[in-house]
């Protein structure tokens, strides 16, 4: 046994020793293959110290450790590090490498050594040392690293103490992105480092570089590289302490110190971004404090605000604390955007305005972590997105979740109030406490002093609610607006009142800029102020409005009634109507002598029904103008042309070819049959006029004061003989007649009645007083002509009964009421007794025998 193992060791011995005489002497080989090893023109020798030279030497890569799976990042600065450790063996036991081309994991080195230089070079990197040793140390002096990856290049001092294995470096490095001076000493597994002056050239190549390294969180890596960033950055120093034997890194114990120029932070990419001209960056116990003097938002004064990154090295509690304090920002929408990715979401934003005050933002990189807001604002004289609202001053408060607001002086175009909220941002939703001072919208609605409750949500869109009224509004698009209780908004209707609106079912009001809108309103019930073709009640319909560019229309579900108002012109078109006219009431909805506007109306098939009178005015066709307090007017009805003017200083009203049925449908019975009439009036006022009314060819059958002066000639006995056949059956029949009149306030004067008929001819004058409803009349009644042509017969007696118009005449004293006049006369007696007639007539006897 014993000579076995002493056979083995001999073995051994022997072996090295054949292999040292071969290194000793040297070995070349031309070519070599193994499964993992490729080597061509390769020589080994061994002298005092080691000598290899290779023109090729591969390595297979599928043989490899699980280093191949490693970027070439890593793998470069392995190999460096690797370098470094091993660099005091390769100038203990090499004399020289001259390795032309070396492959191994994809990469290709050439490298070379001869006791004093050492080059390296390959894809990845370049590296050229000279190398001396004094006693212990080993002095390399980097000549020249260039990382190819990086575009960075390192000159410096290498110094490596073999007995203590000690390492200390100082270098600086350059690049296209930064450039900086480094101090770093290792031993024993413990590294000090000191980064001094480095310069960051273009933070955007930085952070490409970066991102190829390593997987730093989402929002850290948003806020160094894309929501703050500076025109220019210095880093003073940057040291700290680690322990790789022990696997302590002492974040805690990490310094820096920097400063930057023309800093911009935004809180996402579409903010208008805080500026900040001069920023010092000092870092310490994972917080990196921004510390600067001035800064800035749309040129609001910033300058107390505060910022700082903490727990910077942890991913799980890293975040951005941010103190903006302010006399006159601006909450404006990108700002009001950007806060939303944070959760801190408002349903509106500020347009113009002073916001003071200050906000507390603590928001954590990691998409678990909450963020915490805190903030007590002022605002005054701001304008807000929210409907357009206008806020004389405010107070703002809120903290995790919680908005209070008490405002005064909110308005806009259709509102006026003061208010309180309280709202959960959270859940997105909230309770208005609302003193309404005013709602209104022109001159068609006005509601003061009210105190009505809000209900707020805003979890998807803008909305509101009110309880009291049923009303639902949406501010997603502009303002969308529902009401289904319309009862209580009544009595501040204008409208309603010169309508005779009673109540609408339902309104439906939408708008995208509260200029232009369209409104639905469902079964409107009014007053019975119309008729449907003057029968049937017009109280209930619904109508669709819109307004465009200042201009509104307006048209109902039945086609009775449109309209379109300008604001220089108000046009109503009416069809199948009758408007009921009340003096009292019409009169106080509307004001012809107060009219502000020029309104014009239209109307087919249309009429008029003056109830105190009992009278309707029925037309085909009408047309009016209104413009302040001049109104002018024109209709017509069959051949019947009306004309009406009035104004401050004028009233005229013309009216041609009237028929029979015209003016019997206006005073609502059979008052006359055939014929055609004129009228005619022209003064300063309804109270100060003078006119004429005209008649041709017709039969008079139920006028009040006509039939009772037939009746009461038919109550005379001695005028039975005089009777016509036609005063009774037809009426009286008036060929041509004439009727002059004035009025003076209450007294309406007749200057003069003439009317030719071929039974009797009335002439007359008087008056009637329309405030005592009395009346005063002196008339003659000419010529019952049968009587006349009988006496006509007697030579003689017929001129000095007759006189020598061959005429029966007599007077006729109307007096008493209006509505029951009183007749008295003699129609004979009046003729043959009276002495002057007599007296007229025998005396002109003579002249008219001859005639």
């Amino acid at each position: 046994m014993k000579k076995k193992i002493l056979y083995f060791i001999l073995g051994i011995l022997g072996l090295i020793f054949i292999a040292f005489l071969v290194l000793k002497n040297g070995i070349s080989i031309s070519s070599v293959q193994f499964d993992f090893l490729k080597l061509e023109q390769l020589y080994i020798k061994m002298d005092k110290k080691l000598i290899l030279r290779a023109k090729n030497i591969i390595i297979n890569e599928n043989n490899l450790s699980a280093n191949s799976n490693k970027n070439s990042q890593n793998f470069a600065s392995k190999e460096l590090l690797k370098i470094t450790k091993n660099l005091k063996y390769l100038y203990t036991f090499v004399e020289e490498i001259n390795v032309e081309n070396l492959v191994f994991d994809k990469h290709k080195v050439q490298i070379y050594f001869d006791g004093k230089e050492f080059f390296v070079d390959g894809d990845l990197f370049f590296l050229k040392l000279d190398l001396k040793r004094e006693k212990d140390e080993l002095k390399a002096q980097i000549q020249k690293l260039f990382v190819k990856e990086y575009g960075v290049n390192i000159v410096g001092d290498l110094n490596i103490n073999a007995k203590s294995e000690f390492y200390h470096l100082k270098a600086r490095a350059d690049s296209s992105f930064l450039d900086f001076n480094t101090t770093l000493s290792f031993k024993n597994g413990q590294l000090s480092y000191k980064i001094e002056d480095m310069n960051l050239k273009n933070i955007n190549l930085l952070s490409k570089h970066i991102k190829k390294q390593t997987q730093l969180p989402k929002e850290l890596e948003l806020w160094l590289f894309e929501r703050a960033k500076a025109e220019f950055y210095r880093l003073d120093f940057l040291e700290g302490f680690a322990d790789f034997s022990k696997k302590e890194y002492y974040l805690d114990e990490l310094k820096a110190r920097g400063f930057a120029k023309n800093v911009s932070v935004r809180l996402d990419e579409k903010m208008t971004p805080i500026t900040i001209p001069n920023l010092t960056i000092n870092f310490s116990k994972q917080k990196l404090d921004f510390d600067f003097a001035k800064a800035s938002y749309n040129g609001a004064n910033l300058s107390g605000s505060k910022v700082y990154l903490y727990d910077l090295l942890d991913s799980k509690k890293a975040g951005i604390y941010l103190l903006i304090k302010s006399g006159a920002v601006v909450f404006d929408e990108k700002l009001a955007n950007a806060l939303k990715n944070y959760d801190f979401s408002l349903p509106f934003y500020q347009k113009s305005g002073k916001t003071s005050g200050s906000v507390e933002l603590k928001i954590g990189f990691n998409e678990n972590v909450k963020t915490f807001y805190k903030g007590d604002l002022t605002l005054s004289n701001a304008a807000l997105s929210l409907a357009n609202f206008n806020i004389n001053s405010a107070s703002v408060q809120f903290h995790n979740g919680q908005l209070n607001i008490n405002a005064n002086g909110v308005s806009n175009d259709f509102l006026s109030a003061n208010l309180k909220a309280n709202i959960d941002l959270e859940q997105k939703n909230g309770v208005f406490d609302t003193e309404l001072l005013r709602l209104y919208y022109d001159d068609y609605f006005d509601m003061r002093n009210q105190n009505v409750k809000f209900n707020l949500d805003y979890k998807e869109v803008v909305k509101l609610y009110i309880p009291a009224w049923n009303a639902n509004l949406n501010f997603s698009e502009g303002l969308e607006l529902t009401l289904e209780n319309l009862q209580i908004f009544m009595p501040y209707l204008s409208v309603a009142k010169s309508l005779g609106l009673r109540d609408i079912r339902r309104l439906h009001y939408k708008s995208r800029n509260f200029n232009d809108f369209n409104v639905s309103i469902d079964e409107a019930s009014f007053e019975k102020r119309f008729l449907i073709n003057a029968k049937e009640p017009y109280t209930s319909d619904s109508f669709e409005i819109q307004s465009l560019g200042g201009n509104l229309t307006l048209r109902s579900k039945s086609n009775l009634i449109s309209a379109t108002f300008t604001p220089a012109l108000k046009e109503l078109h009416f069809k199948n109507l009758t408007y009921l006219y009340e003096k009292g009431e019409s009169e106080k909805s509307f004001a012809l002598e107060t009219n502000p506007y020029h309104i014009k109306i239209g109307g087919a098939n249309v009429g008029i029904i003056l109830l105190d009178m009992n009278k309707t005015l029925s037309f085909e066709r009408l047309e009016a103008s209104l413009n302040k307090a001049v109104l002018n007017a024109s209709a017509s009805s069959g051949k019947t042309q009306i004309s009406f003017h009035k104004s401050p200083e004028r009233l005229s009203l013309i009216a041609n070819d009237m028929s029979d049925e015209f003016l019997n449908t206006f005073l609502q019975k059979n008052a006359f049959k055939e014929g055609v009439f004129n009228v005619k009036a022209e003064g300063s006022n309804d109270e100060f006029f003078e006119g004429e009314f005209g008649v041709k060819n017709t039969y008079v059958r139920d006028l009040k004061g006509i039939n009772q002066l037939v009746s009461f000639i038919d109550t005379v006995p001695s005028l039975v003989m005089f009777r016509a056949p036609t005063f009774n059956q037809k009426g009286l029949h008036i060929q041509d007649g004439k009727v002059l009149f004035n009025r003076k306030k209450d007294l309406l004067s007749f200057t003069a009645i003439n009317l030719n008929g071929d039974s009797v001819d009335l002439f007359g004058l008087g008056s009637a007083n329309l405030r005592l409803n009395s009346l005063d009349l002196n008339l003659e009644l000419k010529t019952l002509k049968s009587a006349s042509d009988t006496i006509s017969k007697v030579p003689i007696l017929n001129y000095v009964i007759l006189g020598k118009n061959q005429e029966i005449s007599t007077n006729i004293k109307v007096n008493g009421s209006l509505d029951d006049p009183k007749f008295q006369t003699q129609i004979l007696a009046d003729t043959l007794k009276t002495p002057f007639n007599l007296i007229k007539n025998v005396i002109q006897l003579p002249v008219n025998l001859f005639n």
